[in-house]
């Protein structure tokens, strides 16, 4: 998740909304080439490549929500896999940035479900928080019912920085049986809240309606969660500072634990931890 600095969009815009601060959406040119080098697949993790998940491991789609938008995604099977994720991505770009992460997430064993947000990539429409929620619970009821190896009641969430607020909002309504139970949730370089955004952006104790109507207050929903949550997070990460994973952890010390990797910074987990980022995800996403 990258936009201004805070202090400097709170100072210019006033009394006006930031909202629109909070969406960086891209779309590719021509799709995604998954078998050739194509700069569309340029995450932070790795170079342009030919993805290591195999034509006949992929599955894309089109997703339609209740106003007629149209949300893209893209399943990767991993034969023999018992656990399946449904990972929600940040705010810059689209899918194709974020690939890589999936590909991290599929050689550990795992299917993985990726999808764009209103507005992004293949997705048509336009990004708001009631529409990133609604194309999570789409999301998640295509990946329950994808057959196959996936098994509906071993799906878990996965939230990078901005997706981690509908892995939290996905994980509430799932503790509320509005939805199938999940089995659990990971979130990496994630947020508390818009308010803490702000605040921490400002300076001064600013409430989020000031400057936003955004909420995303993941430290509320995760706190209404059985459990159990790993959240993974940057010890020099200046975007999203550290204190927000220490207020998800207060919000619910219970269930969750917080990882730091030392050294990474907002986008570079997995990266910067190597072998211990694997160890951490194969230790909490088991059968």
């Amino acid at each position: 998740m990258r936009s201004p600095g805070l202090a400097l969009v709170v100072a210019l815009a006033g009394c006006q909304s930031l909202d629109r601060y909070f969406y960086s959406p891209a779309q590719p040119d021509n799709g995604y080439d998954f078998d050739g080098i194509d700069p569309d697949l340029d995450g932070d993790l790795t170079d342009p490549h030919p993805s290591i998940i195999i034509a006949a491991d992929r599955e894309e789609g089109m997703l339609s929500l209740a106003d007629g938008t149209q949300i893209h995604y893209v399943l990767a099977r991993r034969a023999g896999a018992t656990e399946a994720i449904l990972y929600s991505h940040g705010n810059a770009k689209h899918l194709g940035h974020y690939w890589d992460r999936v590909e991290r997430l599929w050689s550990l064993g795992y299917h993985v479900l990726i999808y764009d947000y209103p507005g992004y990539g293949l997705s048509t429409g336009e990004p708001s928080e009631p529409g990133v929620y609604a194309a999570g619970v789409a999301a998640l009821e295509r990946l329950r019912a994808a057959g196959g190896e996936i098994d509906p009641a071993h799906v878990w969430l996965y939230g990078y920085s901005l997706g981690g607020a509908p892995t939290y909002e996905l994980a509430a309504r799932a503790a509320r049986n509005e939805l199938a139970a999940v089995r659990g949730v990971v979130t990496e370089s994630t947020f508390c809240s818009v308010e803490a955004l702000v605040q921490d952006g400002a300076f001064v104790d600013l409430p989020a309606s000031f400057v936003a109507t955004v909420r995303y207050d993941s430290c509320a929903k995760i706190a209404t969660l059985p459990g159990p949550v790993l959240l993974l997070h940057g010890t020099v990460d200046d975007f999203v500072v550290p204190r927000h994973a220490e207020m998800l952890h207060d919000a619910a010390p219970a269930i969750s634990r917080i990882e730091w990797i030392e050294g990474a910074d907002h986008g570079d987990v997995p990266l910067v931890a190597g072998a211990r980022y694997d160890t951490l995800v194969q230790g909490f996403i088991v059968p």
